[in-house]
């Protein structure tokens, strides 16, 4: 989801509410611990804190867990393609294309790094962090929140590469959203366009059917056995607890409680609408020949366009019909100033997005690349032109900043989130929302 302003600078199938969505994207690596012998996989890639959790997904409707990788190394602080010909960039570093085998956590050297391969059968150790916080969000005492997969962000920088490439990864991400009883999985590939100068890579086809295959993988794969699954994973989840000793019993019951009686609860309720959501930057679409028609009086105006430019028409015309949500990053700018309804209407008109798909993202406090945050006041009135025009609604990066890299965002979030709840009252956006078991606020399981 970060980006450098060098780059960027920029059961049964329900149908879409007319509600309002509050999303947040969560740092997998902030308010986690790191090892816990009272969870299957010892929180090897990091589980939440529940107390801290359950509290600061508190204003949100939906949520982001940020993130899954194609690439084996992160790399935060590289920009650009040592092996693109037209790289510039002197903190560039190799782009291989992925493997071919695993989605990644973490690096592949740490120990239980790789999520899912394609001979996984069984619960890794961040599947088992990922179904934590799944299983949170829809037990939140306040009710349930849908809960999505992000792969990709700012560090990864392995390409798909090629067809074959991105249809493997969809079946990969589909058993993924299975296995955690996620609601969806969302793509925030930030590196397509120097992807896409490397000799002999299509990346923007590679992504394309990315997305439409993953659609086809919940459609074709994983909504037939949804409820099968889960319930499969009742049995499973009590074999597991009935085979430790006695003394572990003890110890690990509130956890084999709370997951057996959600995976219970997941197969009893219908089968979510999965959904999938397409994270792009600001200038995804721009006019021909205005390509800063977004920029507000005063602001800063480049000497040169951005090479992501129109990114979107090169993804959106192909993929659009898979697509259910667009989450619009408008931050991380360096010194510009936005109109962000010019960006709305942007995506709108020239990317003939439907405004019911259309999030538009906020990051209060710190960015990155020199980026200066609006202010409170500039995202409340856009949340509320946002209510007001039929858009589908906002986001945050993040719902919980670092506070060694963003202590001013972990006060400004939490506040824009509560402000964004009360403009938007943001519902459960996709049919009927689904009835659990609500999960005791400090410790994340089964009420006492």
């Amino acid at each position: 989801m970060k980006k450098m302003f060098a780059l960027l600078l920029a059961g049964s199938m329900a149908t879409p509410s007319s509600g309002s969505e509050v999303l947040g994207y969560l740092e997998d690596w902030v308010n986690v611990k790191w090892w816990d012998n009272n969870i299957p996989g010892n929180c090897e890639m990091g589980c939440f804190e529940p107390k801290p959790y359950l509290t600061s997904v508190k204003p949100y409707s939906s949520l982001n867990y940020g993130f899954t990788l194609l690439s084996e190394r992160l790399a935060p602080s590289q920009d650009g393609c040592t092996n693109s010909p037209n790289n510039t960039k002197k903190a560039a570093g190799p782009c291989p294309v992925w493997d071919g085998t695993s989605i990644w956590m973490a690096n592949s050297s740490k120990p239980g790094a790789a999520l899912i391969t394609e001979s996984t059968t069984s619960m890794t150790p961040g599947m088992v962090s990922i179904r934590e916080a799944s299983r949170m969000a829809k037990m939140h005492p306040d009710g349930p929140k849908r809960f999505k997969v992000t792969l990709g962000g700012w560090s990864d920088y392995a390409r798909i590469g090629n067809v074959a490439n991105a249809q493997k990864v969809a079946k990969l991400l589909a058993q993924v959203t299975l296995w955690t009883f996620a609601d969806g999985i969302d793509i925030d590939m930030e590196h397509l366009t120097p992807y896409s100068t490397i000799p002999g890579d299509d990346e923007f086809e590679a992504f394309t059917t990315l997305l439409n295959s993953i659609k086809k993988e919940f459609k074709e794969t994983v909504e037939p056995q949804w409820k099968s699954f889960a319930t499969g994973q009742v049995s499973s989840l009590q074999s597991a607890f009935n085979a430790l000793p006695g003394w572990q019993q003890a110890a690990m019951k509130p956890y084999y409680d709370a997951n057996i009686k959600f995976a219970q609860e997941v197969a009893s309720n219908d089968v979510p609408h999965l959904e999938l959501s397409y994270t792009t930057r600001f200038n995804a679409f721009v006019p021909n020949g205005n390509p800063y028609n977004y920029l507000l009086p005063g602001s800063v105006v480049p000497n040169t366009t951005f090479a992501t430019d129109n990114e979107g028409r090169r993804v959106y015309p192909t993929a659009g019909d898979s697509i259910d949500t667009v989450n619009v990053m408008i931050y991380d700018a360096g010194p510009l100033k936005i109109n962000f309804t010019t960006i709305m209407q942007n995506f709108v008109t020239i990317g003939k997005v439907p405004k019911e798909k259309l999030n538009v993202g906020f990051e209060p406090g710190e960015q990155a690349a020199g980026g200066i945050w609006e202010g409170m006041e500039a995202d409340k009135k856009t949340a509320h032109y946002v209510k007001s025009n039929g858009y589908l609604g906002c986001f945050i990066w993040s719902v919980n900043p670092s506070p060694i890299t963003n202590p001013n965002g972990t006060v400004l979030a939490p506040e824009l989130a509560n402000n964004l709840n009360t403009i938007l009252q943001p519902t459960w956006r996709f049919g009927t929302p689904p009835t659990f078991t609500k999960c005791d606020p400090s410790t994340g399981y089964l009420p006492q």
